[in-house]
Formats: structure tokens, C-alpha cells, sequence
């Protein structure tokens, strides 16, 4: 069978985050098996890019106007629709030239825009079209989207969610086209060393949703106990300002850093011995799988199935229930204090990811497409 060109579109694919990281993967590991790949963002990201030169798949933008970082004046709502309408017609452009081809919606922001064109246009051209969301089913309910997914995922060829108990929720609220896909991993070095400064490190983004501050108090009850380790968190954000503050408060300021963001996780997480997760929601973190990928441990909150679905509790990390800070600050105790059952962690860890490599993700992403074109 003829491999069909493949359009994959998200909200932004020059940031430095996991979700950028995650496009980035899937297209190169889809043009790695033949497809002639094109990928495409809304609008350039304010600020921390990513270099996408020489990439094996076409990279480019619906409209060429940046967002305003958070520092700067916002752009007017005259010049927010009116890079709307540019994305908007270079979209429909676009679409126009996958009619024998693959849509891969990776964002339901991104298909809203669709929507806006009519979704019954775009899959009456013949394209196969499919949506993908990136968090659990809980937070769907919790947040509006599940509203908005409700509104542009119905008629779509495939919803695609990043678990099986995902995809089943999803299904028993009538959603008929549903499916499961994981991420694939976005590193997986040849490599580890077994001896690792001691350095708890966090990477995500610093907002409320992330619950940074749980890891800064969970850390606190610890880390007068350890003097000899560290805890770098690394991201950016809206809530910096309040993580320091939490910071200084909390007397933890020689022992803790906010690193900033990162363009190089995976030097990061090679120079650490454990990492933490403290997320109100999440779908399928695959900053955890890059973790263990990278022979790192993981404590993490159970925010969600794909929690449970990279973590395998006492074997290659910690889980500890949702918002149970003292929990937290007890995972942590049990593996900074024992040098050895970090390293089983670790090796069991490197094992456990090859679950998401990319040669097992692009397989199922294979399988969908000939199911889609039969």
C-alpha cells in the first residue's frame, strides 16, 4: 500500500516543552518509515525556541506572527483576529493538499480552528482525519475540554487518548471512534553512568497546575537531612515569582534552584539521581518515561492512568496518592537514603521505557493508518 502524505498539526512545535518535544517525535519517526511528513504549528511560541533545522520532515507555521511573551504588552484583540484569519486561510490552503492524505490533530485548540472551516468539509474531502488530547479523561471533566472535545472529536475519524482506561471513559460517554496511542520517548541514551550527583530535579512548566510547591515542601521536610544533595527545578512560567517566594520562605534556599528552562533534558536528567512529579492532572508525562529512560527514578504524585502506566510503584520509582505531601516527602527519604535501591530502581527503570520507544509507538501509528484507508 501507498504511504499517504501525513499533515500533523499543533499548537506550537518551536517551544522547548514535552508536548513540543512529542510532535517533534512523532514526525520523525513517522518520516523514519517512509511518510513524507509535514509539521505544522498555529503561530511561533513567544520565546525559549527550538532549533528545527535539519529535520528529516517540513516544518512551518499557520501564521508567521509570534505570541507575545508574558512580559511584554499583549497583542490587541484587533491583531488576535487578525492572525487568526491568517491561520484560518493557510490552514484551509493546507488541508486542500492532503485530500489523499492523513490529518494528525494533536491539540483539540488546533481543531477548533478546523471547526471553523467545518469539520464535515474537511472530512468529506476524503482526508483522514484524527484528534488526539494529551491529558487524563478526569481532567477533561474537571476543565472545559471536555465540553470542546465534545464539539469537534464526534465525527472525526479517530480520537485518539494516551491510555487504554482513557480511551474507555471516553467511549462510555458515547465517544464511538476512540483509541490509544502512547507517546513515544524522545531519548533513550546508549548509555548511563551507575554513579550520579545527588540531584533531585523537577522539569515542567511553573504554573498552579503543576504544583511545584508541593515537591519545594515536600523537599523541605528532607533536605536538612541530607545536606549533600539538591533540588533543581527547571521550566518557566507564570508562577516563578510565587516559587521563589516559596522558596525563600520556607529557608530552602541553599539547597534549591530555579534552573529556567532547558534545551537540553536529557543532560539534565543524566546529571540527576532522582526526579519529581507533582501535577494536579496529567495525561501520559512523558518526562517521567524520559526519566527512566535515562536510568532516574521517579517520585510522582498518581494524577492520572498514565501515571500508573509508566511508573510501576517499589520497582522503578515512586507513587504516592494525589496531593499527600508528607507521602511525598516520605518516597523521597526512603530513596535518597538508599543508594542501592536507587540503582535497581534505575536499571529496572531503563528496562520498563522501552515500552515507548519509537519503533513500538510508530507501529501502532502504522496500524491506525491502514485501518483508516481501508
Amino acid at each position: 500500500m501507498t504511504k499517504p502524505p501525513v499533515l500533523i498539526m499543533a499548537n506550537h512545535i518551536d517551544g522547548l516543552g514535552g508536548a513540543e518535544r512529542v510532535a517533534h517525535g512523532v514526525a520523525a519517526g513517522l518520516a523514519g518509515r517512509g511518510y513524507e511528513v509535514a509539521l505544522r504549528g498555529i503561530r511561533p511560541t513567544a520565546e525559549h525556541r527550538m532549533s528545527m533545522d535539519d529535520t528529516s520532515y517540513s516544518t512551518g507555521f499557520m501564521s508567521p506572527r509570534a505570541e507575545r511573551p508574558p512580559h511584554e504588552k499583549p497583542h490587541t484583540p484587533v491583531v488576535r483576529r487578525a492572525m487568526r484569519q491568517e491561520a484560518l486561510a493557510t490552514l484551509e490552503r493546507t488541508l486542500g493538499e492532503y485530500r489523499h492524505g492523513i490529518f494528525v490533530c494533536m491539540q483539540v485548540f488546533v481543531m477548533e480552528h478546523v471547526a471553523q472551516l467545518g469539520i464535515d468539509a474537511v472530512i468529506d474531502t476524503g482526508i483522514g482525519t484524527i484528534g488526539q488530547y494529551h491529558s487524563s479523561y478526569e481532567a477533561a471533566h474537571t476543565t472545559s475540554d471536555f465540553d470542546r472535545i465534545t464539539n469537534v472529536y464526534r465525527k472525526i475519524d479517530k480520537f485518539l487518548l494516551l491510555t487504554p482506561e482513557d480511551a474507555e471513559a471516553f467511549r462510555r460517554q458515547n465517544f464511538n471512534n476512540t483509541g490509544w496511542i502512547p507517546n513515544p520517548l524522545s531519548m533513550y541514551p546508549e548509555q548511563v553512568e551507575t554513579a550520579r550527583p545527588k540531584r533531585l530535579v523537577a522539569i515542567a512548566r511553573y504554573d498552579e497546575l503543576k504544583q511545584l510547591d508541593h515537591a519545594l515542601r515536600a523537599w523541605s521536610q528532607v533536605c536538612q537531612a541530607f545536606p549533600d544533595w539538591r533540588f533543581d527545578l527547571y521550566g518557566d512560567g507564570p508562577a516563578r515569582s510565587a516559587l521563589q517566594e516559596t522558596i525563600d520562605g520556607l529557608g530552602i534556599g541553599g539547597s534549591t534552584r530555579l534552573c529556567g528552562v532547558t534545551d537540553d533534558v536529557e543532560g539534565v536528567l543524566l546529571g540527576s539521581s532522582l526526579s519529581i512529579l507533582c501535577s494536579r492532572f496529567e495525561g501520559l508525562p512523558m518526562v517521567l518515561a524520559e526519566s527512566m529512560a535515562c536510568g532516574v527514578p521517579a517520585v510522582t504524585y498518581d494524577c492520572s492512568p498514565g501515571v500508573r502506566a509508566i511508573v510501576t510503584d517499589g520497582e522503578t520509582g515512586r507513587i504516592v496518592a494525589q496531593n499527600h505531601i508528607v507521602g511525598l516527602a516520605g518516597a523521597l527519604r526512603e530513596l535518597m537514603s538508599d543508594e542501592t535501591k536507587r540503582s535497581a530502581m534505575a536499571q529496572a527503570a531503563r528496562v520498563s521505557a522501552l515500552r515507548f520507544s519509537v519503533d513500538t509507538v510508530m507501529d501502532r501509528w502504522e496500524d491506525t493508518f491502514r485501518r483508516l484507508r481501508r
